[in-house]
Protein backbone atom coordinates (compact mmCIF):
# COMPACT_ATOMS: atom_id res chain seq x y z
CA UNK A 1 0.00 0.00 0.00
CA UNK A 2 2.61 2.74 0.87
CA UNK A 3 4.18 1.57 -2.71
CA UNK A 4 1.13 2.49 -4.56
CA UNK A 5 1.12 5.66 -2.68
CA UNK A 6 4.47 6.85 -3.60
CA UNK A 7 3.91 5.72 -6.87
CA UNK A 8 0.86 8.01 -7.11
CA UNK A 9 2.56 10.60 -5.85
CA UNK A 10 5.25 10.62 -8.35
CA UNK A 11 2.78 10.62 -11.24
CA UNK A 12 0.91 13.68 -9.24
CA UNK A 13 4.63 15.55 -9.76
CA UNK A 14 5.48 17.22 -13.35
CA UNK A 15 8.36 18.76 -13.81
CA UNK A 16 9.29 20.99 -16.47
CA UNK A 17 9.50 25.11 -17.46
CA UNK A 18 6.82 27.94 -17.10
CA UNK A 19 6.10 30.19 -20.18
CA UNK A 20 8.44 32.80 -18.10
CA UNK A 21 11.07 31.01 -18.10
CA UNK A 22 11.36 29.68 -21.69
CA UNK A 23 11.24 33.45 -22.67
CA UNK A 24 13.87 34.55 -20.79
CA UNK A 25 15.92 31.64 -21.96
CA UNK A 26 14.90 32.90 -25.69
CA UNK A 27 15.66 36.17 -25.01
CA UNK A 28 19.45 35.40 -23.98
CA UNK A 29 19.77 33.07 -26.20
CA UNK A 30 18.72 35.61 -28.91
CA UNK A 31 20.73 38.17 -27.57
CA UNK A 32 24.23 35.68 -27.75
CA UNK A 33 23.12 34.77 -30.67
CA UNK A 34 23.38 38.17 -32.45
CA UNK A 35 26.13 39.67 -30.73
CA UNK A 36 27.85 36.02 -32.09
CA UNK A 37 26.99 36.30 -35.64
CA UNK A 38 27.55 40.43 -35.70
CA UNK A 39 30.50 39.41 -34.65
CA UNK A 40 31.25 36.82 -37.11
CA UNK A 41 30.69 39.29 -39.63
CA UNK A 42 32.65 42.07 -38.23
CA UNK A 43 35.54 39.36 -38.91
CA UNK A 44 34.90 38.51 -42.17
CA UNK A 45 34.45 42.12 -43.40
CA UNK A 46 38.11 42.46 -41.69
CA UNK A 47 39.13 40.02 -43.86
CA UNK A 48 38.39 41.24 -46.78
CA UNK A 49 39.84 44.15 -46.26
CA UNK A 50 42.67 43.38 -45.68
CA UNK A 51 43.14 40.71 -48.53
CA UNK A 52 42.31 42.99 -50.59
CA UNK A 53 44.98 45.51 -49.27
CA UNK A 54 47.17 42.74 -49.39
CA UNK A 55 46.47 42.05 -52.99
CA UNK A 56 47.26 45.23 -53.74
CA UNK A 57 49.83 45.92 -52.22
CA UNK A 58 51.59 42.49 -53.52
CA UNK A 59 50.65 43.59 -56.99
CA UNK A 60 52.19 47.00 -56.73
CA UNK A 61 55.16 46.05 -55.65
CA UNK A 62 56.20 42.93 -57.67
CA UNK A 63 55.56 45.27 -60.75
CA UNK A 64 57.71 47.83 -59.85
CA UNK A 65 60.28 45.70 -59.13
CA UNK A 66 60.12 43.82 -62.55
CA UNK A 67 59.90 47.55 -64.31
CA UNK A 68 62.73 48.83 -62.18
CA UNK A 69 64.83 45.61 -62.49
CA UNK A 70 64.13 45.75 -66.62
CA UNK A 71 65.13 49.60 -66.44
CA UNK A 72 68.37 49.10 -64.14
CA UNK A 73 69.81 46.39 -66.49
CA UNK A 74 69.32 48.72 -70.11
CA UNK A 75 71.64 50.10 -72.17
CA UNK A 76 69.24 52.82 -73.36
CA UNK A 77 65.99 54.54 -73.37
CA UNK A 78 64.72 54.38 -76.57
CA UNK A 79 63.47 58.04 -77.15
CA UNK A 80 61.60 57.81 -80.48
CA UNK A 81 59.35 54.70 -79.16
CA UNK A 82 58.29 55.87 -75.91
CA UNK A 83 56.14 58.34 -74.37
CA UNK A 84 58.05 59.35 -71.67
CA UNK A 85 57.62 62.83 -69.79
CA UNK A 86 54.10 61.70 -68.63
CA UNK A 87 53.99 59.38 -71.16
CA UNK A 88 52.45 55.54 -70.36
CA UNK A 89 54.83 53.52 -72.29
CA UNK A 90 58.48 53.00 -71.89
CA UNK A 91 60.67 50.98 -74.56
CA UNK A 92 64.45 50.50 -73.45
CA UNK A 93 67.19 48.62 -75.46
CA UNK A 94 68.84 46.31 -73.43
CA UNK A 95 70.82 42.84 -73.48
CA UNK A 96 69.68 39.34 -73.11
CA UNK A 97 72.52 37.02 -71.09
CA UNK A 98 74.01 36.03 -74.37
CA UNK A 99 74.75 39.65 -75.22
CA UNK A 100 72.80 39.82 -77.47
CA UNK A 101 70.08 42.96 -78.36
CA UNK A 102 66.35 42.90 -77.00
CA UNK A 103 63.87 45.47 -76.65
CA UNK A 104 61.55 45.64 -73.54
CA UNK A 105 58.84 47.37 -73.36
CA UNK A 106 56.22 48.39 -70.93
CA UNK A 107 52.74 50.00 -71.89
CA UNK A 108 49.69 51.03 -69.86
CA UNK A 109 46.71 48.79 -72.45
CA UNK A 110 43.61 49.61 -71.21
CA UNK A 111 43.37 48.23 -67.41
CA UNK A 112 46.51 45.68 -68.37
CA UNK A 113 50.22 46.63 -67.62
CA UNK A 114 51.69 44.94 -70.30
CA UNK A 115 55.65 43.98 -71.05
CA UNK A 116 56.80 43.23 -74.04
CA UNK A 117 59.63 41.54 -75.17
CA UNK A 118 61.07 42.23 -78.84
CA UNK A 119 57.74 42.84 -79.49
CA UNK A 120 56.06 39.45 -78.05
CA UNK A 121 53.92 39.80 -74.93
CA UNK A 122 55.13 38.42 -71.87
CA UNK A 123 52.14 39.40 -69.85
CA UNK A 124 50.17 41.47 -67.56
CA UNK A 125 52.34 42.65 -64.65
CA UNK A 126 49.13 42.91 -62.37
CA UNK A 127 47.47 40.53 -59.96
CA UNK A 128 43.76 39.23 -61.68
CA UNK A 129 41.99 41.45 -59.22
CA UNK A 130 43.87 44.83 -59.80
CA UNK A 131 44.09 47.30 -62.57
CA UNK A 132 46.38 50.67 -63.71
CA UNK A 133 44.58 53.26 -63.43
CA UNK A 134 47.62 55.86 -64.18
CA UNK A 135 51.07 55.17 -65.21
CA UNK A 136 53.83 57.91 -66.04
CA UNK A 137 57.31 57.71 -66.97
CA UNK A 138 59.66 60.98 -66.86
CA UNK A 139 63.33 61.05 -67.97
CA UNK A 140 66.20 61.70 -65.66
CA UNK A 141 69.00 63.17 -67.63
CA UNK A 142 72.09 64.57 -65.64
CA UNK A 143 76.04 64.93 -67.19
CA UNK A 144 77.18 61.83 -65.59
CA UNK A 145 73.90 59.33 -65.96
CA UNK A 146 70.32 58.78 -66.96
CA UNK A 147 67.51 57.30 -65.12
CA UNK A 148 63.73 57.09 -64.96
CA UNK A 149 61.30 58.12 -62.48
CA UNK A 150 58.32 56.11 -62.51
CA UNK A 151 54.55 57.05 -61.00
CA UNK A 152 52.18 54.01 -61.06
CA UNK A 153 48.57 53.84 -59.21
CA UNK A 154 46.82 51.00 -59.02
CA UNK A 155 42.94 49.55 -58.08
CA UNK A 156 41.44 46.86 -56.45
CA UNK A 157 38.74 45.22 -58.05
CA UNK A 158 37.41 43.14 -55.73
CA UNK A 159 36.60 45.77 -52.81
CA UNK A 160 33.41 47.18 -52.33
CA UNK A 161 35.19 50.80 -51.97
CA UNK A 162 37.48 50.33 -55.44
CA UNK A 163 40.55 51.01 -52.96
CA UNK A 164 44.13 52.33 -54.96
CA UNK A 165 47.59 52.77 -54.49
CA UNK A 166 50.36 54.78 -56.00
CA UNK A 167 53.89 53.79 -56.24
CA UNK A 168 56.55 55.92 -57.09
CA UNK A 169 60.29 55.08 -57.91
CA UNK A 170 63.21 56.38 -59.22
CA UNK A 171 66.06 53.62 -61.35
CA UNK A 172 69.40 54.98 -62.84
CA UNK A 173 70.05 52.76 -66.29
CA UNK A 174 73.53 50.93 -65.43
CA UNK A 175 74.14 50.99 -69.26
CA UNK A 176 73.04 55.02 -69.35
CA UNK A 177 76.34 56.06 -67.22
CA UNK A 178 78.39 58.78 -69.31
CA UNK A 179 82.10 59.04 -69.55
Amino acid sequence: MYLNKLKMNKKKLVYGFSIIEIVVYLAIFTAISIVVINSFIVVLSSFREIRSNHDLLNSGTSSMERISREIRQAKNIDLVNSQINGGESLQINSTNIDNTNTVIKIIREGDELNIYKDNELVGNLLTQNTIVTSLSFYRILTTNSEGIKIKMTIQDTKSKTKKTESFYDTVVLRGGIKN
